[in-house]
């Protein structure tokens, strides 16, 4: 066989939980066909001797929202070999946005996930190039990606479109929270991945309030607007663990919308709810086997927690 691309002589990790070994691989019409041994020629040659050569890695969590407007690329995740990652986790991102929360969104950015607000509003500019979350898929598309990207509607805007200032302040009306659905819809439709929320005391957001998501009923708002999931068959439910929002929220979630959750995270030596990693990880077996499909996040690295005297 010709392929269109031959790598040879590299390092191949494949991801079968197999030892890596040396081989080559053949590319022809976008898809691998041969993996290890690639006898042919091809019309380009890649020498990847002293190289890994493996499946690029997923990141599903991180919080590229407002960067991918300004830089393409999302540096630095490819120069670990991330090839696709998922934006809008926590229930936080830059769409919907009026333009009068503008600076909410992003002092909501600088306190929860520790941005620059000066490097966010100059990357962002002056006049933001979208309000719906539609028209912010739009922008993402229209500017390129250098890598793939998936991303997931965060509550955090949508209540804070909907409500205002008083989305740090109180609980939402019936109407309220049938907007939200209803702009969870119309993201799902566009090509969100899913739907993202956070009831965990840690995020704080702009002015030292509460993320607007903290401030949702669980039964009331967050359970209804995860069932738009199932009711439009597509998406998944991402959410940081806390509150009265904990695994066996997870569940009702999984089995209300058929749906997968994943939820932030699985820390050792920390508890952010529910027992420490060891108990969690006991209850996360018992939900899955009683046919839930809830997963948890793990990092791959302690998390920190900076203090200061302001």
């Amino acid at each position: 066989m010709k392929y269109d691309i031959k790598i040879t002589g590299g390092t191949i990790i494949d991801g079968e939980n197999k030892p890596r070994y040396l081989g080559d691989v053949g590319i022809k019409d976008g898809k691998i066909v041969a993996l290890g041994d690639a006898p042919g020629d091809a019309d380009k040659v890649i020498d990847a001797s002293g190289k890994i050569v493996s499946p690029g890695f997923v990141d599903c969590h991180t919080h590229y929202d407002a960067q991918i407007i300004w830089d393409k690329m999302m540096t630095i995740s490819p120069w670990h070999g991330v090839t696709t990652v998922l934006l809008g986790n926590c229930g936080f991102g830059v769409a919907p946005v009026r333009p009068g929360h503008r600076d909410t969104i992003v002092r909501t950015l600088e306190n929860v996930e520790g941005m620059d607000a000066s490097a966010l509003k100059a990357g962002l500019g002056e006049n933001w190039p979208f309000e719906t979350f539609p028209e912010y898929l739009d922008v993402i598309e229209n500017n390129g990606m250098g890598i793939n990207v998936g991303v997931l509607l965060g509550h955090t805007p949508i209540r804070l479109y909907v409500m205002g200032e008083d989305s740090t302040e109180r609980e939402a009306t019936p109407e309220e929270v049938e907007q939200m659905r209803e702009i969870v819809r119309e993201g799902l439709r566009a090509g969100a991945m899913g739907f993202a929320s956070s009831k965990a005391p840690t995020h704080v957001g702009a002015g030292g309030k509460p993320v607007p998501s903290r401030l949702a009923i669980y039964k009331d708002e967050i359970l209804e607007i995860a069932k738009v999931i199932g009711e439009e068959k597509t998406g998944i439910i991402q959410s940081t663990i806390g509150g009265d929002v904990l695994q066996d929220e997870f569940a009702e979630m999984s089995k209300v919308a058929d749906c997968n959750v994943t939820w932030t995270a699985l820390l050792q030596g920390i508890n952010l709810g529910g027992g420490d990693h060891k108990k969690q990880l006991k209850k996360a077996a018992e939900l899955v086997a009683d046919g839930a499909k809830v997963y948890p996040q793990v990092s791959p690295r302690a998390l920190n927690f900076e203090m200061n005297f302001k």
